[in-house]
């Protein structure tokens, strides 16, 4: 064999091995992807139940989630055309759920669900995903600290304009040790839900009595 035949068997051999290892990464990202993906729409999924009103916490979610409805206007809550909310009720209450992501976090977008009842108050808020820094930003997940739940029972009338913000800009929320950004981008998109709800036509039908 000369050395002119064996670079060109050493180059086949590394470009099958190239283009081998390539496919198995390719193969392996694409598994992963969809893997990710279910697990967040299961997540998602398992989070509708905790922003309903406790008197519709035990409705199935299956239940659940065939009650959708397209969001007018889906571009105020920062999601695409044809996304859907979710509309839930009993014979005596009722709440909507809706889907609100916001690009204002530290690293990028936080995805939320938000429950508002008939009363136009928020019934929960739980973040479904996010990009923030682990051991800062982390702790708008309900698993890692209760500050999502403050915005529990407030509306629109709970606080003054200037109240919608953290405390360092002269609001009522709380921010984290070393972490502004994540929970001002929270507060603003609670606040920017609870502006679609009142401005809206959403099939729930709010109760003018305690507007």
């Amino acid at each position: 064999m000369t050395l002119f035949q064996a670079m060109q068997r050493g180059a086949l051999a590394l470009g099958t091995f190239a283009l081998v290892t390539a496919g198995s990464v390719a193969l392996t990202r694409t598994l992963t992807a969809e893997r990710i993906a279910t697990h967040q729409l299961a997540y998602q999924h398992r989070q509708l139940q905790q922003v309903l009103p406790q008197s519709l916490a035990t409705i199935p979610v299956a239940q659940v989630l065939e009650s959708t409805f397209t969001l007018p206007n889906p571009e105020a809550l920062g999601v695409e055309n044809d996304s859907h909310g979710w509309w839930v009720s009993d014979q005596s209450n009722g709440a909507v759920i809706l889907p609100v992501i916001t690009r204002q976090g530290y690293n990028g977008e936080i995805r939320l669900l938000i429950g508002i009842d008939e009363q136009q108050r928020i019934s929960g808020v739980r973040v479904t995903q996010h990009q923030e820094t682990p051991g800062l930003g982390d702790d708008i997940e309900r698993n890692r600290s209760d500050w999502i739940t403050q915005f529990n029972g407030l509306g629109l009338a709970s606080l003054p304009p200037g109240g919608w913000a953290v405390t360092k800009d002269g609001g009522q929320f709380d921010a984290f040790t070393g972490a502004t950004i994540t929970p001002r981008a929270v507060v603003n998109a609670v606040h920017q839900a609870l502006e679609y709800a009142a401005e809206s036509p959403l099939p729930l039908t709010f109760k003018e009595s305690d507007r």
